[in-house]
């Protein structure tokens, strides 16, 4: 080949590589494009009704009672009352058992929790001025149980040996495990948020908890995970050892399910909660993942794109010096 006509083939070259350079460009911008831009919710993470976030509520306008499905097991051993409420937060539920009862609570119309699921659960109550709280034996105020008709729930808020705390388990099917929340007393007001991951994987199942504005438990682990089956269903009243011989009472006044922590806050706050007294956290927790993932797949794409492009330009180079 002549010199002449090794420029001229290089010279005809030098179009199509840049051709090429250009559409892998136009690539990069594309995928920028659809990385920065807010996309349409994904499947995974519709959003609920109201589109704010919150899922339920207890309606204490008049007919608490009618927000919750009841049925005689779990009313057993005493039906809760519609009371005003002491803290001046409209109507309230009552829930009182002698010693020696065991169970009186109600089913909040709420979504179960499966795997994979976060859920934001808001609490506001009081214990009667004799509430016994240094029994050692289990009281459950709020429980999500597993389907399973035997054995302790996977999570539930107790009050036992002076604390609120976490608990679950019974050692005979799963691991029991207590995390204290927070001291507590006979007739102090209780004004919680809990949010738990679902996961019959112990290092993906978390509860953390929010008392007073404060958040007093992160990212806690229990051993055998947040579920022991396929899901858990909630529930609230009071649930005890029947080994305990003094009576209990306490008052309900809210509950609120929601899929972030702002959205259970504002409807508590509606009512005068005090848990609006920390700032809710924002940032991962909030998410389930899914676009997160999505984010960091894209970026992983375009970056390969670059690396694709820098290689063509080298080629280019190195042809061009031919």
């Amino acid at each position: 080949m002549t010199t002449s006509e090794g420029a001229r083939t290089a010279r005809e070259r030098r179009p199509r590589a840049r051709r090429l350079v250009a559409v892998i460009a136009a690539g990069i911008v594309a995928v920028l494009v659809g990385l920065l831009a807010p996309g349409p919710a994904l499947a995974s993470s519709p959003t609920p009704p109201g589109g704010d976030g919150l899922i339920w509520r207890a309606d204490d306008g008049g007919d608490m009672l009618g927000s919750f499905q009841r049925n005689e097991y779990n009313e057993q051993d005493g039906a809760p009352r519609e009371v005003s409420s002491p803290s001046g937060h409209g109507q309230a539920l009552e829930f009182s058992l002698q010693g020696g009862d065991q169970r009186s609570e109600l089913l909040p119309r709420v979504p179960d929790g499966r795997e994979g699921d976060v859920y934001y659960y808001g609490y506001r109550g009081r214990l009667a001025d004799d509430f016994p709280v240094d029994a050692q034996r289990f009281q459950i105020i709020m429980q999500w149980h597993h389907y399973g008709d035997e054995g302790s729930p996977p999570v539930a808020i107790a009050v036992q040996d002076g604390r609120l705390m976490i608990t679950g388990g019974d050692n005979d099917r799963n691991e029991a495990y207590q995390q204290a929340i927070a001291p507590i007393r006979p007739g102090d007001e209780i004004d919680i948020i809990v949010r738990i991951v679902f996961s019959r994987d112990p290092e993906k199942g978390t509860v953390d908890v929010w008392s007073g504005g404060r958040r007093t438990v992160t990212a806690f682990h229990p051993p055998d995970g947040t579920l022991y089956d396929d899901g858990d269903y909630m529930k609230v009243g009071l649930y005890r050892s029947e080994d305990l011989s003094d009576p209990a009472s306490l008052t309900l006044d809210d509950v609120a399910v929601g899929r972030t922590r702002q959205a259970v806050d504002a409807a508590m706050v509606d009512q005068g909660a005090s848990s609006a007294q920390g700032t809710p956290d924002a940032g991962t927790e909030e998410s389930t993942g899914s676009d997160s993932s999505l984010r960091t797949g894209l970026a992983v794409g375009t970056l390969a794109l670059i690396g694709a492009v820098v290689a063509v330009v080298a080629v280019v180079r190195r042809r061009q010096r031919l």
